[in-house]
């Protein structure tokens, strides 16, 4: 059997492989494991198997510290420029109506 070298069919799944690419989209056998079927290419990358049921809520708690619901906190600077502002915006009122 002849080496496979991208472009063309790939020899496991008959998926079209792209010039440059190193892997088929479908099956993902490459070079690296001599196109054979079931290779196992993506060994060390912790992505979830197919068998595996995958939990969201777990997967939110752990990324984002669980319940945690983030509230910015408001500077007092800008409680102070807003007092300031409708205060200037009341007095501009009333130096004009009377």
């Amino acid at each position: 059997m002849s080496r496979f070298k991208p472009p063309g069919q790939c020899p496991v799944c008959g998926e079209w492989v792209y010039r440059g690419q190193a892997a088929c989209d479908e099956c993902g056998a490459c070079a690296r494991s001599g196109w054979k079927a079931n290779a196992d290419v993506y060994d060390g990358l912790d992505l979830p198997n197919e068998d595996d049921e995958f939990d969201y809520d777990d997967f939110v708690a752990r990324e984002f510290g669980g319940d945690k619901k983030f509230k910015p906190p408001i500077p007092v600077f800008w409680w102070w420029v807003g007092i300031v502002l409708v205060i200037a915006m009341g007095f501009a009122l009333l130096t004009r109506v009377f």
